[in-house]
């Protein structure tokens, strides 16, 4: 029995775990629609699943916006290609729980059952300075939340177009809490579920290590930029400053992280995002 709901995501790579993505959510009755960031989508996944046309890598972001778009249902579920469903009722009930005025989210786990963050709370000016000479700190709390994983967001199509989507400012990484901060200005409610999905975060490939550095730290910065324009100059020199050290650091264990926060540093000196790879990489 189909449900009115439409699972969107963006493929660039791994034509196997796409089409077990397609597998997964079409088995529940829900329509699956793709926006093709890498021009790797085999006829098969096309037969059933809705595939929007290759177009470049334009990112995660840009993406989502393009399927949504194209969408045929009012309820749109936004996914990474690895989110999959636990249950059939997990999402019925998910989506009876859901509002319009809303952004909904639920529990996510990974492959191996563990629990997988999918809020976080808003990145802050010590969240930042904490990161210079230490690993940044998980946004996630167990007790609250302010946003939500790009990963699973159950949204009203309209409700996603009136506040304009993901920006485009953001390549990959906080374009989620971009949107969950836009939403919340425009009077919308973040809210999160207990129902389950599966996230199995942490798949990608390390080809693009140097990519999901530098568009990280890109991210963080326009987040403040955009949302907190009086704290941005100083979050800058502060990411800056991470960058050339951890560069350094890395620079004779491990090339692909010194290039990656070198293209860090760079994209936040000159403000302006990084680029994305091409078909060549696997995301």
């Amino acid at each position: 029995m189909s449900l009115p709901i439409t699972v969107v995501t963006v493929a660039f790579g791994n034509s196997d775990g796409v089409r077990h993505w397609v597998d997964q959510w079409s088995a529940l009755g829900a329509s699956c629609l793709i926006s093709d960031n890498g021009n790797l989508i085999d006829d098969d996944i096309r037969r059933r699943a809705k595939v929007l046309t290759f177009t470049g890598n334009t990112g995660f972001g840009s993406g989502i916006n393009r399927a949504v778009r194209e969408s045929d249902t009012e309820l749109v579920l936004i996914t990474n290609p690895d989110t999959l469903p636990v249950s059939r009722e997990s999402l019925v009930t998910m989506m009876k729980s859901h509002s319009s005025g809303s952004l909904s989210g639920g529990a996510t786990v990974g492959f191996s059952g563990k629990p997988v963050p999918s809020t976080g709370i808003w990145p802050t000016e010590k969240w930042v300075k904490s990161q210079i000479f230490k690993p940044a700190e998980t946004l996630w709390r167990e007790d609250k939340f302010d946003w939500l994983q790009g990963s699973l967001i159950l949204v009203c199509r309209d409700d996603f177009l009136r506040i304009g989507g993901f920006s485009s400012n953001y390549p990959l990484f906080f374009e989620d809490v971009d949107l969950c901060a836009r939403a919340v200005k425009s009077g919308m409610q973040i809210r999160c579920f207990p129902e389950m999905f599966i996230h199995g975060e942490g798949t990608g490939s390390d080809r693009v290590t140097a990519t999901r550095l530098s568009c990280f730290h890109w991210g963080m910065y326009e987040f403040f930029r955009s949302h907190h324009p009086e704290k941005a100059n100083c979050v800058r020199r502060m990411i800056m400053a991470k960058c050339i050290l951890r560069m350094f650091i890395n620079a004779t264990v491990d090339s692909e992280k010194a290039v990656g926060y070198f293209r860090g540093f760079e994209a936040v000196f000159h403000r302006t995002p990084p680029g994305l790879p091409g078909v060549e990489h696997e995301r």
